[in-house]
Order: C-alpha cells, then sequence, then structure tokens
C-alpha cells in the first residue's frame, strides 16, 4: 500500500522528465477543450439571445396564440383576448405587445438591415430594464423610438436623431440595452399608434390583432389558480403560460427543437471524441517510451496496479493543465465574438465545472486505453 502512494509522484517525474513533450502534451489537450468550450459558448448565445426580450418583459403571466412557438415567433391573436384575460380574478393588469419585422436603412451608407419592431403601450407597465421606463413616455408622442444600443454596427449611428424604418421616417428619442439574436442584429420600441404607421395597418385593423398579452397580479393572487382560471375562460385558440413556464418551453425548444443547437452538441461531442484521441496518442506514445522503465518496476515487484496509477494521474495532469489554457482562451475568444457581434456568448460557472469534467473523463479514457499494452506486458520476454 506504501508503494501505492508513490506511484503519482513517479507519474509527475514521467512528465517533467521531457519539458517539451509535456507542454506540447498540454497543448493538445487544449486544442480539444477549446473546441468542446467554443461550441458549448456558441449554443449559449443561441440560447440567451433567444430568451433576452422575454425576460426582460415586466409580466406575471402571458397570453399568446396557441401556435406561436416559440415567443420570437411572429403570430398575432384576437385583441379580445386581452380584455377576456383582463376581467378574470386575480389580475391587476393587462398590457398589449406587438412584434414585427422590418426594414431600418442606415442613414450613413444607404444599406438596409432587418430590425424588429416591438409596439407596445407607453402607458402600461411591459419591461423591466430602468432605461426603458425613464424613456418610454417620451414614445407617447408619434413617430418617436427607443432603440436598442447594442445593435449591431451595420445600422450605422445609433443614438438620438431621425431614422428611417421602411419608408417612414421616425425619431430615435432614446436607447435601452437589449442585444443581437440569431434572427437580427437590432430593435426598436414603439408606441402602439407608431406601431401601426410603421406597419401600414388600416385603422379598422389595430383593433383585431396583438402578439401577445402581459398580464400582471395583484398582491394577494395566487398565480396557479390565475392560470386554472385563464385556461377555463380563454377560447381554445388562446394559451396562458407564467413567464417562468414560457421561458422554459421556449428554452427547451432552442435546445432540441432547433438543428443549430443540435448540430451545436454534435460538435461538443465530437471535440470530446477527437479529445479522447490526442489524449491516447499521447500516453500510448508515453507508455511505449517509458516500457522498459514500467518493465523494471514488474520485474522487481511492483504490481499493474502502480503502474496503472501512474498513467491515470498523468492523465489527470493533462486534463487539469490543458483545461486552464482552454478556459482562458475560449473566454476571450467568446469575449471578442460578444464585442464584434452582440451576441451574448459566454460560459457560465456550471459550464466550466462541465468541461472540466469532461476533460478528466476524457483523459482518464484515454489513459485506460493506452494501458492495454502495460497489463500484457512480461518483463522476461522484454529483457
Amino acid at each position: 500500500m506504501a508503494s501505492l502512494r508513490t506511484a503519482p509522484i513517479f507519474s509527475l517525474r514521467l512528465l517533467i522528465h521531457e519539458p517539451a513533450r509535456l507542454w506540447a502534451s498540454i497543448g493538445g489537450v487544449t486544442f480539444a477543450l477549446l473546441l468542446m468550450l467554443l461550441q458549448v459558448g456558441f449554443r449559449n448565445a443561441l440560447l440567451d439571445s433567444a430568451l433576452q426580450l422575454l425576460r426582460s418583459l415586466d409580466a406575471d403571466i402571458i397570453v399568446m396564440d396557441k401556435e406561436k412557438k416559440p415567443f420570437l415567433a411572429r403570430v398575432g391573436m384576437a385583441k379580445e383576448r386581452l380584455y377576456q384575460a383582463q376581467s378574470i380574478v386575480g389580475v391587476e393588469s393587462a398590457a398589449p405587445l406587438w412584434l414585427s419585422m422590418l426594414q431600418w436603412k442606415n442613414m450613413e451608407d444607404g444599406t438596409v438591415h432587418p430590425i424588429r419592431v416591438v409596439g407596445l403601450d407607453p402607458d402600461s407597465p411591459t419591461f423591466l430594464q430602468s432605461e426603458v421606463n425613464a424613456l418610454i413616455g417620451l414614445l407617447r408622442q408619434p413617430g418617436t423610438a427607443l432603440i436598442d444600443s447594442r445593435s449591431r454596427s451595420s445600422y450605422g449611428y445609433v443614438g438620438r436623431g431621425m431614422a428611417q424604418v421602411g419608408r417612414t421616417e421616425i425619431e430615435i428619442v432614446g436607447t435601452f440595452p437589449l442585444g443581437t439574436d440569431f434572427e437580427v442584429d437590432g430593435t426598436i420600441l414603439v408606441s402602439e399608434e407608431t406601431y401601426f404607421k410603421l406597419t401600414k395597418y388600416q385603422r379598422f385593423q389595430t383593433h383585431k390583432l396583438i402578439e401577445v398579452a402581459l398580464l400582471k397580479l395583484g398582491p394577494d393572487a395566487d398565480e396557479e389558480a390565475v392560470l386554472a382560471s385563464l385556461a377555463h375562460h380563454l377560447p381554445t385558440d388562446a394559451v396562458a403560460l407564467s413567464k417562468q413556464q414560457l421561458i422554459e418551453r421556449d428554452l427547451e425548444h432552442w435546445k432540441s427543437g432547433t438543428p443549430i443547437s443540435v448540430i451545436l452538441m454534435v460538435g461538443v461531442a465530437l471535440g470530446f471524441a477527437v479529445g479522447v484521441v490526442i489524449c491516447y496518442q499521447i500516453l500510448y506514445t508515453e507508455v511505449l517510451d517509458h516500457l522498459t522503465e514500467f518493465a523494471t518496476l514488474k520485474a522487481i515487484g511492483y504490481s499493474d496496479r502502480y503502474i496503472q496509477i501512474a498513467v491515470v494521474v498523468e492523465a489527470w495532469v493533462l486534463s487539469i493543465f490543458g483545461f486552464l489554457p482552454a478556459m482562458a482562451i475560449g473566454w476571450t475568444m467568446l469575449e471578442t465574438l460578444r464585442q464584434l457581434s452582440g451576441l451574448p456568448a459566454g460560459l457560465g460557472v456550471d459550464d466550466a465545472v462541465t468541461i472540466l469534467i469532461l476533460s478528466i473523463t476524457m483523459c482518464t479514457l484515454a489513459g485506460i486505453l493506452a494501458l492495454r499494452k502495460v497489463r500484457v506486458l512480461d518483463p522476461a520476454e522484454l529483457f
């Protein structure tokens, strides 16, 4: 048992015996982990960007058309559903919201880009951002808008001044922080009146359709009871979900219901497979180069378990020392991507822990595969 405790020290000496090989080995592991980290970061960008508008809304319950999946899909419902929901006991207020995709003209170079237009009632609580609430009163003036300060540079100057959406000129009276997503590179907020002016709806249509109804509950209201009441009283063409339920539903949609998310997860799996191959080549070469030393140890009485521990510890050391630079490089690359694209690409603590576990698993599996030569090693044949 005492000899087994020296196995980690032996494995460290094997690693540092050839510094050039050690650094090359760490570089190979870092490369494999970087592949996985970037895929996870890209997937986070997809998920976070798709949910950022929904998360920013000031609502306890959201009523929408039952075919509206996900939330960013533009599917209108009858405006009567807003009033029907507002009549339910426990509902304190109900605010309408409209969504549309229009064309923004870059006033500097004349190029045209898609932009999301969000219509709202300036007199009803709609957004959680303090920046929006501080400026929302300015939207009561027809032809005014707030623009996302994190819109892409392709939109030109993003700030106060005149702008053109479609063929209509509007005045940008302020900015708010939101961020881009995989569908559009910018968002503007406008009043109901300005929204229908931009979308060219006829006057009789303004009272027919809304995108969603944002419900705020009273302080003593029971959310489950209100949801049950809404399900009972609303027609079957509408559905009511709590904000958290809708976030979870959308999250599941973007995780498993979209090709890009599946592709990114396949990328993580491929990165893991590449890592196993790289680590196997590193450790197998290490075993072959020290086969004489291992045979000598077996000849003088050391067990196979001692050598196995030594090789597995080598794998663990490589996994940890490869993980640290991979995290540093991956975080830097994703931060650069976030600044260039406006997408919320990044890594959380849970992502880092997951990649560390994958790193240790990857290198351990490679170490176990590389030990096959040691298991059948016969010192008598070697000498």
